[in-house]
């Protein structure tokens, strides 16, 4: 059992709806928090916990090419070097790699199949084979209110073989538009893991109680995961779901959750666009923020006042329009 993770996968394959009208524009992998994309953020978290060779996997149907096309562009062999300039270097001489990959979409509705799906694509391009990885989300972040260690270092420090992944708790509304899930407290932040549902109906929560999601966007998964996502079944909304994967391993004693300290941990998520507004308007990130609105495209200027306006205090939009003003 191979206890070194040194490969990641970030998954890139959303469409954005409930972040439009900004997705209108800019894809949702590359929407920013300051001014920096949030892929690019989840790519530096990768790598700064010792992850140096990533795939990205997004998707180049008609849908998708636009995302495709400017994550290809950004995570060049051309550019990448100098839009992560931090890891220039290290980039140059190939101790760190990314590369881009893209998923199938469904034939008949045009969508993605599913996170299951994004990473299957992993496996079947042989950038992983029988060891472990970690997979995260493009549009979804952690980060240490303190500064300290991320919590994907944290759960790499923790990480022993076996399936880990990040959970949150949330109430019986929320758990049922995203998992369930159930096993056994271990201590500290661990669970041991006895099953997941996906996307459960409100009357199976009724029944079967939990505070417990799989949440978070960290998956560390074994070199077992090769095996069970060549089982994974269609499951809620149509999709392949990565939690599928997660159940399976669960049926076998080989996953693992990690709750997430939300007094020590704030989540940063694009996927709605009230909530990216809100975010990028917080203090630390809001002259970045303005300085990437200023820089933007005409379109892109107004979509981001009018949320502001919409989403933000009076004083918020005020200090945005003297800023583009000047």
């Amino acid at each position: 059992m191979v206890n070194k993770i040194t490969k990641g996968v970030i998954l890139a394959s959303g469409s954005g709806t409930r972040a439009r009208p900004a997705t209108y524009y800019i894809p949702k992998p590359m929407l920013p928090l300051g001014q920096v994309p949030m892929t690019k953020r989840i790519a530096y978290q990768m790598i700064d916990a010792g992850i140096n060779d990533i795939l990205i996997v997004s998707r180049n149907d008609r849908e998708g090419i636009t995302t495709f096309n400017m994550l290809l562009d950004y995570f060049s062999k051309e550019k990448v070097a100098d839009n992560l300039s931090e890891y220039k270097k290290e980039i140059e001489n190939g101790k760190i790699r990314i590369g881009l990959d893209f998923q199938p979409v469904d034939r008949k509705t045009g969508k993605p199949l599913g996170t299951a799906a994004g990473l299957k694509v992993a496996y079947d391009s042989g950038f992983l084979n029988d060891e472990p990885c970690a997979v995260m989300f493009s549009d979804v972040m952690q980060q240490n209110i303190e500064g300290g260690k991320s919590l994907l270092e944290q759960m790499l420090s923790k990480y022993d073989g076996n399936t880990l992944v990040s959970m949150k708790t949330h109430n019986i509304e929320r758990i049922t538009e995203k998992s369930a899930a159930y096993g056994d407290y271990l201590g500290g932040n661990l669970y041991k893991l006895d099953k997941i549902v996906e996307k459960p109906a409100l009357e199976y929560v009724k029944k079967n109680p939990t505070e417990l999601s799989v949440a978070g966007g960290i998956y560390l998964i074994n070199e077992d995961g090769k095996n069970k996502i060549e089982k994974v079944k269609r499951g809620a909304g149509g999709e392949y779901h990565i939690t599928d994967v997660i159940n399976m391993q669960a049926k076998d004693g080989q996953a693992y959750g990690y709750l997430i300290d939300k007094s020590k941990f704030k989540s940063y998520d694009a996927g709605d666009f009230d909530v990216l507004i809100r975010e990028n308007l917080e203090e630390k990130y809001k002259s970045d923020f303005f300085n990437y609105v200023k820089n933007s495209k005409a379109a892109v200027k107004t979509i981001f006042l009018g949320g502001v306006a919409m989403y933000g205090s009076k004083n918020d939009l005020m200090e945005l329009m003297s800023f583009l003003s000047k």
